[in-house]
């Protein structure tokens, strides 16, 4: 039999990333909120407790980051080893969490240990000693590793572009120094702990296998007799002292390499063009085949990765790109990333390439809500910066209906070269 020619191309169909929607939602008795992510396969349950206690509200800095380590390092009821040979002797695994906007603890655990697990969480999230032998132990060790991120030119221009950014006084514009960590006493952790480590100041996250076993456990352990009612947290007004556009550079002595960082003041998760700058600069520098990997890394050879992204804290948004190259290339990297920035502002994105990166960031999507565990992941900035339940619903409805116009319209607005901020970070 005769096969018929195909006369015509299949239709290129952008796959769907699945459930990406919102969790069951309840309340303990208290108020505190508990989101509840099911259809886990394996025995297991990750319970998160997230308070609104990170950077951005110590009084001393450092502060917060230091509370949240010293967690397992001693309570009221037992000392450092012994807390954590309980947790050894129930399989559990407790995993610190503190950055600038919150803090908290993840336990991962087998459902037949729950009450255990609880039990011990309870007690290190409520009643750490903070041990003095203990803090010191951990404020040496953390100097240390600061004093060798000194050393590394990645870090000093991340410093510098959140600090053009947000400005010296601001807790996202703040850079530690070494003295920080000599000034830290235990009476300030006592102090943050006291204020911010309350169940009225907090959220949990159960994901696994039939979450809601749960919740019985979590009333009787983090909804007793004064525990207090729950509030949402109040965000401090914050004042943003952002500096003028221009370069930056900072000399580091005897560096093979330099950081090259373009940045700019971005938007915030409300405003109407967030998602679709998601996409933009997805293409721009976003995945392994973007424009900026293709030309810096591909064809120039000047890096081995570079990437592009745009993010938000509370009160600001920001857009940064970032690589590293040899101290020789640095100028001519500048040179390539602006052009390939006037390409997208000045011809619109032709259609495989819109496929594709369509397609990456729906498996991105997938991938982000494979499974309860991740899930638990994925929800956190939304719950954290406050944004409408149906968040990634709309990114991936944006994701399959944004235009080659539309993203031509963005790069023109938010990448705009005399807005930004260039800084190199190397020797001379």
């Amino acid at each position: 039999m005769k096969r018929q020619k195909i006369k015509t191309a299949p239709a290129i169909i952008t796959p769907s990333p699945g459930d990406t929607s919102f969790p069951e939602f309840t309340r303990l008795s208290n108020g505190v909120p508990v989101y509840l992510l099911g259809n886990g396969a394996v025995d297991l349950l990750r319970i998160e407790f997230v308070f609104n206690a990170g950077q951005l509200v110590e009084p001393v800095h450092l502060a917060a980051s230091a509370t949240n380590a010293m967690l397992t390092e001693g309570t009221t009821l037992h000392d450092a080893q012994s807390i954590n040979d309980l947790i050894d002797s129930t399989g559990a695994v407790f995993n610190h969490t503190a950055d600038k906007d919150s803090a908290g603890l993840v336990t991962v655990t087998l459902t037949r240990k729950l009450e255990e697990v609880m039990a011990l969480a309870e007690e290190v999230l409520f009643h750490p000693s903070f041990p003095e032998k203990e803090f010191r132990m951990l404020t040496d060790k953390r100097l240390q590793a600061f004093m060798t991120g000194r050393q590394k030119t990645s870090v000093i221009a991340r410093e510098l572009f959140y600090q053009a950014l947000c400005g010296v006084n601001n807790p996202y514009g703040r850079i530690t120094a070494a003295d920080d960590y000599k000034a830290l006493a235990v009476a300030d952790l006592n102090a943050f702990h006291s204020l911010h480590y309350r169940t009225d100041n907090m959220y949990i996250t159960v994901a696994g296998r039939r979450p809601e076993q749960a919740l019985p456990v979590l009333e009787r352990r983090f909804a007793g007799p004064g525990t207090g009612k729950w509030h949402k947290p109040l965000i401090p007004a914050l004042n943003f002292d952002t500096a003028g556009p221009g370069s930056i550079f900072r000399e580091m002595d005897n560096s093979v390499q330099s950081t090259v960082r373009m940045g700019w003041r971005g938007i915030t998760r409300d405003n109407p063009d967030y998602q679709g700058l998601q996409v933009a600069t997805m293409i721009l520098g976003g995945y392994f085949g973007s424009r900026l990997m293709r030309n810096i890394r591909e064809e120039k050879g000047y890096t081995y990765g570079i990437h592009a992204v745009a993010g938000a804290f509370h009160g600001i948004g920001y857009i940064a790109i970032m690589t590293d190259v040899a101290n020789e290339y640095r100028t001519e990297t500048i040179k390539e990333i602006r052009m390939e920035i006037e390409k997208l502002r000045l011809e619109e994105v032709g259609v495989e390439e819109m496929t594709l990166v369509r397609n990456h960031l729906m498996g991105e999507l997938a991938r982000m809500f494979d499974g309860p565990f991740a899930c638990a992941e994925a929800i956190r900035g939304i719950i954290d910066y406050d944004a409408s339940p149906d968040y990634y619903t709309r990114f991936a409805e944006t994701v399959r209906t944004i235009t080659p116009g539309k993203i031509k319209e963005l790069v023109s607005t938010y990448f705009n070269m005399d807005d930004a901020y260039e800084i190199i970070v190397g020797a001379r």
